[in-house]
């Protein structure tokens, strides 16, 4: 059966506090949606919208069983807590997979036209699935909804997710399972690091060692113990222009020989950022 999977399609980012964690992602330079309330689920977001991808701000802000998910993972720290794969046709990818039919989910969004609706279709992974990463099936019905006009320009000039990383304590040992759910051969292996081709946006899994290997200086602060996603990749139209958004409001970070932007995680709720020309 056909693989319809896209890509990687955004990043849950769990916060502690969604002012607080908005606030500092508008000083790194993005601009953020209209803030997006889940009643059932007892959390509420904020979205930085790129043209294919995005970031998701998301917290607890009343009970709810997503909720509680949040609350148990922030109790030990913020920063990414999933990834969520795009698919063109969801039941099929679920079919495939062996998985339930996804579910039928919606949400309003807030626009300067009044609310309009927002609906996907969305299934957890198993953690068979995704071994060592914590991800989601989703297919968007109404993509424009979420990028309203002036939502995917950035002061930073951010364009999209590169890439992500994950910290496991065997990456060779899980590539078989993620060429199950991307497709033969996505996984690829550099000596302990394995790099999974989704389609849109690559993903890291590495030993903690080799952390520095991928991210020099992203071991200067500690680390969580794996299975971990701790460090995300963006792309950016004009490095310089990005470094002087971050220098203006007062962010403390480093670049290398080849002007590539490194953010720590106490800059940026939990995350080591990187900022590239693409």
């Amino acid at each position: 059966m056909a693989n319809r999977i896209t890509g990687l399609d955004h990043v849950i980012i769990a916060v502690r506090d969604l002012e607080a964690a908005a606030a500092t992602f508008r000083r790194l330079g993005f601009t953020l949606s209209s803030k997006g309330v889940h009643a059932e689920w007892g959390t509420a977001n904020y979205c930085v919208m790129f043209g294919e991808d995005y970031l998701e701000l998301l917290a607890a802000v009343a009970e709810g069983g997503p909720a509680d998910h949040v609350r148990a993972f922030t109790a030990g720290r913020e920063g990414l807590m999933g990834l969520v794969f795009g698919s063109d046709d969801a039941e099929a990818d679920c079919l495939r997979l062996g998985l339930d039919v996804p579910g039928s989910l919606s949400r309003t969004v807030e626009t300067a036209h009044g609310p309009e609706l927002a609906r996907f279709k969305a299934q957890p992974l198993p953690p068979d699935t995704t071994p060592g990463v914590p991800s989601f099936l989703c297919q968007h019905l109404t993509p424009d909804v979420l990028r309203q006009s002036g939502w995917t320009e950035h002061g930073n000039g951010a364009r999209g997710i590169a890439a992500v990383t994950a910290l496991v304590a065997d990456p060779i040992g899980l590539m078989a399972a993620w060429d199950r759910l991307v497709g033969p051969a996505a996984a690829t292996a550099t000596d302990e690091t394995v790099t999974i081709h989704s389609g849109r946006g690559l993903v890291f899994l590495c030993r903690p060692d080799d952390l520095d290997q991928l991210h020099p200086e992203a071991d200067e602060e500690e680390a969580p113990p794996p299975p971990a996603l701790v460090a995300m990749t963006i792309t950016v139209a004009d490095i310089d222009t990005a470094a002087r958004v971050l220098t203006a409001n007062g962010i403390d970070f480093g670049r290398d020989s080849a002007g590539i932007i490194r953010i720590p995680p106490s800059e940026a709720c939990g995350i080591f950022i990187e900022m590239v020309t693409g």
